[in-house]
């Protein structure tokens, strides 16, 4: 209905709806949109429509933009003349219908409809015009499609709060949050809140509230990026510019709320302005071989451009009436969730494919260090023997100590699914076989499962003579045992508490192995 509306501007804001009415056309300025967009101003706008039903039923207006805060309406036709005062400042049972868009019964023979807005931010107004069937169809479809987005969001808040308390990383806590917010900021934008949290406490939409949950989405989204994109460690000095931004953005809110008119535009261009800087130090970063910032670049990427076609609309540069433009946050959001998480995923893979070659590495010099040791025990145990040809008890004494140490204290490789893990063996109770993989039963109770084989595991402790295979599935550690008790082929009792067979066709050697033969 935008292209068929008239305007004047009330700067006194006190004019009745009798009296505009009573005004003549020439008062009146035509807008030329589809949309009614009429930018940021601290006056009262009067819209005004001459309307002709050419149909048998009644009509409806539907006004699009939930969050308008003052709405006062004034129907005049054959069958209906009222007034009515409403908007999301004003008690919401006032409203025709009871849903987040605001509806006007314009009935069967309406003649003039005036339209009265106000509101500390840009008034953009698309409004509709038709029965009630494809009214109700259009409100079923935007419920459907925001219960969607908001659905989706809330199952990636919870994932990245579970993953939180899982890893304990930061990173998903501030990505949880700015999840949130953001699922917040397209409540309110749509009338959500006011619809199911207060009806009751319209001075709730006051716009602070508003103001408060986007400046919280901001300051979420820069915690966040800083945290994953690892900012203040690779340019500490863009970690402090961005906190800057965050306390400019804070005091941009607070001039808005003290009644500063131009503070909502200054604050979009401060998100305008941040967001793009995102994608600039994103693009950086991914050059620089930070491999998870490409899902980072795409997530912030589409919803850049979806935030920068709603700033354009306000600027009255672009139009409000097709679908990247109406449902532009909503898709902005929806993709922006999906491939952060996308992102953060695949940043915990490359930081555990770090720690990982890491760790290999490290385990291959460990291994290196050992065999150097011990090519030195060899060649000091070769030249104390060549001195004495026949070495003394107290010599060889000392020489079994060295070997035994060297035995007691040598890593072993335990290889997990995410990284591989060092061990002595006295840190080991047993092993129990699980098919291809084994679980490692340690002295503090604890246990690890391992991605190696039981006869791969044999292999590794067999210069460890304190190891015994008593069953096909169970390796022991021989210091471990705290009693045996006889039957078939005995059972062992470990110092963990529990309870190990020992098989029929081993019982004579472990016997013989724990000098305990009859």
């Amino acid at each position: 209905m935008g292209a068929y509306a008239r305007h004047y501007e009330d700067t006194t804001s006190r004019l009745t709806h009798y009296q505009v009415s009573r005004l003549p056309d020439s008062f009146f300025g035509s807008i030329p949109d589809k949309v009614i967009n009429l930018g940021f101003t601290p006056s009262r706008i009067w819209l005004k429509w001459n309307v002709q039903n050419q149909t048998n039923e009644p009509v409806y207006a539907i006004l699009e933009a939930q969050d308008i805060d003052y709405v006062d309406a004034y129907v005049v036709g054959g069958d209906t003349t009222y007034f009515l005062e409403t908007g999301v400042l004003r008690s919401y049972q006032n409203r025709h219908f009871s849903i987040n868009s605001i509806v006007l019964y314009l009935g069967r023979h309406p003649k003039h409809l005036y339209i009265a807005l106000k509101d500390m931010n840009g008034l953009v107004l698309p409004i509709k015009l038709g029965a009630i069937r494809p009214m109700v169809q259009k409100v079923y479809r935007e419920t459907m499609i925001n219960s969607f987005v908001v659905g989706v969001m809330a199952l990636i808040a919870l994932f990245s709060f579970f993953m939180y308390v899982t890893l304990r990383d930061r990173t998903f806590l501030l990505y949880t949050l700015h999840v949130i917010f953001s699922a917040l900021t397209l409540l309110t934008f749509e009338g959500y809140l006011f619809d199911l949290l207060w009806q009751d406490m319209p001075y709730m939409n006051n716009g602070v509230n508003s103001s408060l949950i986007r400046l919280c989405t901001l300051l979420t989204s820069i915690a966040f990026s800083v945290a994953f994109l690892n900012i203040g460690t690779v340019r500490p000095h863009l970690a402090q510019l961005y906190k800057g931004v965050g306390v400019l953005a804070i005091g941009v809110v607070l001039a808005k709320i003290i009644g500063f008119q131009q503070a909502e535009m200054v604050f979009n261009l401060v998100v305008l302005v941040t967001f793009l800087s995102f994608l600039v130090v994103g693009v950086w970063m991914y050059r620089h071989g930070f491999r998870p910032a490409r899902f980072y670049l795409l997530g912030w990427g589409i919803y850049i451009i979806e935030i920068l076609l709603l700033m354009l609309t306000l600027f009255n540069v672009i139009t409000f009436d097709h679908t990247f433009t109406y449902y532009g946050y909503q898709i902005g959001a929806v993709c922006q969730a999906t491939l952060l998480t996308f992102a953060v995923i695949d940043r915990i893979n490359s930081l555990r494919d770090n720690v990982s070659q890491a760790q290999e590495l490290a385990i291959k010099r460990l291994a290196e260090n050992q065999q150097l040791i011990e090519h030195h025990n060899d060649v000091l145990e070769s030249q104390l023997q060549q001195v004495q040809p026949a070495p003394s008890e107290s010599l060889q004494q000392m020489l079994k100590a060295i070997r035994d140490e060297r035995v007691r204290v040598k890593k072993i490789p335990v290889p997990t699914l995410e990284s591989v893990l060092l061990f002595t063996a006295d840190d080991i109770v047993r092993i129990e076989a699980m098919g291809s993989y084994t679980t490692i039963h340690f002295t503090n109770r604890k246990e690890l499962v391992a991605s190696r084989s039981m006869a791969e595991f044999e292999q590794v402790l067999q210069e460890h003579d304190h190891f015994f295979k008593v069953h096909k599935s169970h390796l022991v550690n021989l210091n471990y045992i705290t009693r045996y008790r006889r039957g078939d082929g005995g059972t062992l009792m470990m110092t963990d508490g529990s309870e190990v067979d020992v098989a029929r066709r081993v019982k004579a050697d472990f016997l013989r192995k724990m000098g305990l033969e009859s």
